[in-house]
């Protein structure tokens, strides 16, 4: 009975020391400026990420921020970065430049979103203003999402037979457009 309380005493003592021994080595082994040791590989990389961003960012000049910086008057009055690693990156400015395509396709996408907003909140009269609005500022349609927001329009603000027939020439002809399966929902199965 004894020899078995000894063997626990010593085995407690022998992990007791192990423990005391890790505390020493991994304290000595902490960075002499406070910081604490990362736990685990990812934590070691980014918080060498940081420390590099960090030092790049220690130049003569703070960079410019986007918040206190002065709002440009138009689009093309900001400039446009290069692609070298040399050019500087410390103010607004634009990543390529800005062309009226760009800012065409940029209307083009808000009138969408405004389109999906108002068949959201099921505005037919609204849908078709925007309709309206989106031939007039794009003609050239070549997916025919005017056509099918134009005939979900139809569908909230008359429901019936024509507008069903409409929709369903609409859901079988256009099989790529990315309104079809809104035909389908709201003219179809009446969703």
């Amino acid at each position: 009975m004894r020899s078995a309380r000894w063997r626990w005493v010593v085995a407690a003592l022998a992990l007791l020391g192990a423990a005391l021994w890790l505390v020493v080595v991994d304290r000595s082994r902490a960075p002499e400026d406070g910081r604490r040791l990362p736990s685990s590989r990812q934590e070691a990389s980014q918080e060498e990420t940081a420390r590099e961003a960090a030092s790049r960012h220690t130049t003569s000049q703070p960079p410019a921020l986007a918040a206190s910086a002065e709002p440009a008057a138009t689009l093309g009055d900001l400039p446009v970065l290069g692609p070298s690693p040399d050019d500087r990156h410390d103010g607004p400015a634009h990543p390529h430049p800005i062309t009226p395509r760009h800012l065409e396709m940029q209307h083009e996408n808000g009138l969408i979103a405004l389109l999906n907003d108002a068949m959201s909140a099921r505005d037919g009269a609204r849908m078709r203003e925007l309709v309206h609005e989106y031939r007039r500022t794009h003609p050239g349609d070549p997916s025919r999402l005017q056509d099918g927001y134009e005939i979900i329009a139809g569908c909230l603000e008359v429901p019936g037979e024509e507008s069903r027939a409409a929709a369903e020439g609409y859901y079988a002809e256009h099989r790529a457009s990315t309104v079809r399966r809104f035909v389908r929902a709201i003219c179809l199965e009446g969703g």
